[in-house]
């Protein structure tokens, strides 16, 4: 059953790897502001968090199939923007049943102890036209990790489209080590997709 492992699991456990922004532009300095940013409703048809990686050698891609967030966002208020996604730990799925049974196992996300991960940004910055990057906590399993996101956005009257990717390494988090600490069966690195269309409230 060790080797049984999930990759579901892989991409949340990797988003707790610091992400490289060498190649970003300079951050350009929001206005200040102490009143908060517009409200988004996310469309959750149109939206997704997406994963892919190895398992036993072979590509997999999964999905979270419930989160939801809480998102304020202004590109000329970035000082009261702030987004706050919690996702449904035991909701990963690959299609494959065997990683897909093991998701909520306590060496993993220990989905019936904790079944909600949560991501919460404490600031958000320009690099450059229609792209930023998030500095934010994301708490898994109890335990809190700091998690710098980048991402791009769109938008167009009151309808918005955020798309960000980060490369990410499970081993931050401790999952898995008990059953895969060399990664023999489950990669180390993750590619994490998010795709989020809302609307201005």
């Amino acid at each position: 059953m060790l080797k049984h492992l999930t990759v579901a699991t892989v991409a949340l456990a990797a988003l707790t790897a610091p992400v490289r922004s060498a190649d970003a532009q300079p951050a350009k300095k929001a206005p200040a502001s102490k009143s908060a940013a517009a409200d988004w409703t996310i469309d959750a048809r149109q939206s997704r968090i997406a994963f892919s990686s190895k398992w036993a050698g072979n590509a997999v891609n999964g999905t979270f199939r419930q989160w939801s967030g809480d998102i304020k966002f202004d590109p000329n208020n970035l000082a009261g923007s702030q987004a706050v996604i919690t996702i449904m730990t035991g909701s990963a799925l690959t299609g494959v049943k065997e990683p897909d049974d093991n998701l909520a196992t306590s060496d993993w996300f220990d989905a019936r102890k904790f079944p909600t991960a949560r991501y919460v940004t404490q600031s958000i910055r320009s690099v450059g036209l229609g792209r930023y990057v998030a500095e934010g906590v994301l708490t898994v399993k109890g335990v809190n990790y700091r998690l710098p996101l980048p991402f791009s956005v769109s938008i167009s009257g009151n309808v918005a489209t955020m798309t960000g990717q980060v490369k990410l390494d499970r081993m931050a988090l401790k999952l898995g080590l008990e059953s895969d600490a060399g990664a023999e069966w489950v990669a180390r690195e993750t590619v994490v997709n998010v795709a989020v269309r809302a609307t201005r409230k």
